[in-house]
């Protein structure tokens, strides 16, 4: 028999004797001879190679071979190793990521590598995981990955930046905006946009922004994503600048920023967004809220308040709030009604949304790419995006209306709602609505342009 190199006979060899339930030794091993011995007491079985075609070649040929064992089996073969068992597995574990030692256990209960131990097999598992994913050295990959980013999606964004840490190139920043992204926005998207930033939980920790703006049909529009070193005024700022220019945004008047509250995104987006209305999540305000006033009557009494979409109904809100706790009413008169309550609201953006779900959807949506080396955190980003805004157009397909599910289910709550409501002209554009519903007791007027 021949082989191309030395690496294949051994490996040959190796698997030889593992699938035999024996263990061998290697008497002679360099590159121009390859002896290989029966390592059971008495054996006789024997293999001799050499290079084969000269010394210069890499071809080794089998001289001699005794194929016969004369030696028991081996249960706990020592051949079976780590780097063994991550590509003996390699399927398994692409298949089954998290895999646990309790399912590795079921699969191999009726094969004889069912005896491994739970730190080989997690390590094992480590090393089937670099295979699949590139170890981190190999992520230096990164600019070719930025090249072709941008040949195969012309008119994208992408921005790496780099720092020299002791005269070596290391990876600070990357963002990245697609073209797709960019040009559904601008077309057909509201003009709101939510920002948040995850913790990475791979190798080279960091944090992931996002920012997601909403459709027509009130449904998750991703915009652009980027991964940064930490989360401070001065990465948001780098992240918003881009942002602003790649959405071309010149009146900033005419955006709404929906966000947690961060403080360093509240700095940066009153920088680079002077003017535009601001709204906190009323999620993460009654987070807030509940640390010093607890109970489930203030958090209706709040949520009360933050739905109101009136100006009597906000009042009433309050004052049941203050009559309940003086402290809470304090701490929500403080903060600016138009930042988390819907009675005080622009209409402008047509949207009332109270909740950043926007942004905790994309986050969950991508959380098992969350712990991936870099590339694959950004591949397993694009792979979603390209199948998210696929399945969007199929589903827009099928609509028998000129527009989608959830928006009619609002216009027909909607049209229940306006029974309720007496319209008398005023001026030729301007009318005066009473609602005359008993709705909370209320009875308001509003007049609408």
């Amino acid at each position: 028999m021949e082989f191309t190199s030395v690496i294949i006979l051994r490996n040959t060899i190796k698997e030889y004797f593992i699938h035999v339930d024996r263990e061998y030794v290697l008497r002679v091993n360099d590159a121009h001879r390859v002896r290989v011995k029966c390592r059971g007491e008495g054996c006789e079985w024997m293999m001799f190679a050499l290079v084969h075609g000269g010394r210069d070649s890499c071809t080794f040929k089998v001289k001699t071979l005794i194929d016969k064992h004369t030696c028991g089996l081996v249960f706990n073969n020592i051949h079976v190793n780590t780097t063994w068992l991550a590509k003996h597995f390699l399927d398994h574990f692409r298949l089954n990521p998290s895999m646990t030692y309790a399912a590795y256990k079921e699969i191999t209960t009726k094969i004889k590598f069912a005896q491994v131990s739970s730190w080989s097999f997690v390590r094992a598992k480590t090393k089937a995981r670099k295979i699949l994913q590139g170890s981190i050295g190999e992520q230096s990959i990164l600019d070719e990955y930025y090249k072709m980013l941008l040949s195969t999606n012309r008119g994208s964004t992408t921005k790496i930046i780099t720092s020299v840490v002791d005269g070596k190139r290391t990876f600070q920043r990357v963002y990245i905006c697609l073209k797709a992204c960019k040009d559904g926005w601008i077309r057909g998207c509201k003009p709101l946009i939510g920002l948040d930033g995850c913790f990475l939980k791979g190798y080279c920790k960091g944090m992931l922004l996002a920012v997601v703006g909403i459709d027509g049909d009130n449904s998750m529009f991703p915009i652009a994503f980027a991964v940064v070193e930490k989360e401070n005024t001065e990465v948001w700022k780098w992240f918003m600048e881009l942002l602003k220019s790649d959405l071309l945004i010149e009146d900033t008047k005419k955006i709404t920023m929906m966000s947690d509250r961060q403080k360093s995104l509240e700095i940066a987006s009153g920088e680079l967004f002077n003017g535009s209305e601001e709204r906190f999540c009323v999620r993460h305000l009654h987070s807030n809220f509940k640390k010093d006033y607890l109970g489930l009557l203030l958090k209706q009494l709040l949520r009360a308040a933050a739905c109101s979409t009136t100006l009597p109904q906000f009042d009433k809100a309050m004052k049941e709030l203050k009559n309940v706790n003086e402290g809470a009413y304090n701490s929500l008169s403080d903060k600016t009604p138009s930042e988390w309550t819907k009675s005080h609201m622009s209409e402008y953006p047509k949207c009332d949304m109270l909740l950043n779900n926007l942004c905790e959807s994309f986050n969950a949506a991508i959380i098992d790419a969350r712990d991936k080396p870099i590339i694959m955190l950004l591949e397993k980003i694009r792979f979603w995006l390209m199948s998210h805004f696929y399945k969007k157009k199929q589903a827009m397909e099928k609509w028998t209306q000129p527009v989608g599910k959830s928006i009619l289910k609002i216009l027909e709550k909607n049209k229940q709602v306006a029974k309720n409501f007496l319209v008398t002209r005023a001026k030729n554009y301007t009318f005066k609505v009473t609602i005359s519903s008993i709705i909370n007791g209320l009875r308001d007027q509003k007049v609408y342009m």
